[in-house]
């Protein structure tokens, strides 16, 4: 007896598809070949042997995945085995995927950095400027490490006036960001001008502990500025992101901290001479102004200036005098024409 190639085909959908141990699958495989259609998205996933297996995601499930799948992206898909009898090709039909090893940690690390950014950690106008001559530099570092040692050295170099408070911490590890976290809460205890939180370059998980959520959150309600100079040049971590400043390097952190001593002097040196020579100014103009009044006639001949004065006040004195003597000779005469006419009315001279 026989069967046909559609009764073959449809045996096997039955029995793979009824197959407990390929239901509820978690594959771990590598993307490639994904196609989105209007339907959903195609792709196959493939190991370190070469194997490959077809996937099928539906657009209802697509819709819902926590982040953007490319080729060449490392994940655990979630779901079942199922079979296309009409071509006899089996494949694994996913209901999830999440990003696996690396691709996990970076997309936890950008959710968390979208979080704090919407809670305002990371705003501009937060942050704060860096006193320019800090009496109080507070550090955060690893005990004994190159970053203390650069730090120290620079600091002390370029401005050896301010004090300095170290606060260490372990800076790498599962137990860093409670101990960092330690450390900023004894700096909080001091006077601080400006605060420093150094770390030497490493990998992404050596680094790790600058991305904890606590330990950002706690740094944003830092009462005093802080500079983050944790890695390199191409180390980024959510630290630098609420710091009011982020540099590079730990010495990059002590030049970003303190004012060069001698660039100090030098400008306290160009003040003074621009000083003496404002006054040397002040004086040269002042001593011309002087000069102008000294050949002006009052003090060439004050005894004539007051001859003329004395003239001119007499003058004014006889022009008053006369005016004074006009005005009352015109009231007598005014006085005595009014006497004429009353008398001219006067009843006892009618006749």
């Amino acid at each position: 007896p026989y069967i046909s190639v559609t009764s073959l085909n449809t045996l096997i959908k039955y029995k793979l598809e009824g197959e407990a141990d390929l239901r509820g699958l978690y594959v771990k495989g590598e993307i490639s070949n994904w196609k989105t259609y209007r339907s959903g998205v195609f792709f196959d996933l493939k190991d370190e042997n070469g194997s490959v297996i077809s996937c099928l995601l539906w657009g209802n499930y697509a819709s819902r995945l926590s982040f953007l799948p490319k080729d060449g992206d490392e994940v655990i898909a979630f779901g079942n085995i199922t079979v296309y009898a009409a071509r006899g090709r089996y494949s694994l039909q996913v209901f999830t995927l999440e990003l696996f090893g690396l691709g996990a940690s970076l997309l936890a690390l950008e959710n968390l950095k979208k979080k704090l950014a919407k809670d305002g950690l990371f705003d501009q106008a937060r942050k704060r400027k860096i006193p320019s001559m800090p009496s109080t530099i507070g550090i955060i570092v690893g005990r004994n490490s190159a970053a203390e040692s650069d730090l120290r050295r620079n600091i002390l170099r370029r401005w050896p006036l301010t004090k300095i408070l170290f606060f260490y911490a372990q800076v790498q590890g599962l137990d860093a960001p409670k101990s960092i976290i330690m450390a900023l809460n004894k700096a909080e205890e001091c006077e601080i001008d400006t605060l420093i939180v150094a770390r030497g370059g490493g990998s992404s998980e050596d680094l790790s502990a600058f991305n904890d959520e606590a330990l950002v959150r706690d740094f944003a309600k830092c009462p005093f500025p802080f500079i983050s100079a944790v890695g390199h040049e191409i180390d980024f971590t959510l630290l630098d992101y609420v710091a009011d400043l982020r540099v590079s390097t730990p010495t990059a952190a002590a030049e970003a901290a303190t004012p060069n001593q001698i660039d100090v002097r030098n400008d306290l040196l160009s003040k003074e001479e621009e000083l003496q020579e404002s006054l040397l100014n002040k004086v040269r103009n002042d001593k011309e102004k002087l000069a102008s009044l000294a050949k002006r006639q009052f003090f060439l001949n004050p005894a004539s200036i007051y001859e003329r004065n004395k003239e001119e006040l007499k003058d004014k004195q006889d022009r008053l005098s006369r005016a004074i003597t006009f005005y009352i000779s015109s009231l007598l005469d005014k006085t005595k024409s009014y006497e004429s006419r009353l008398k001219t009315i006067n009843p006892d001279n009618i006749v």
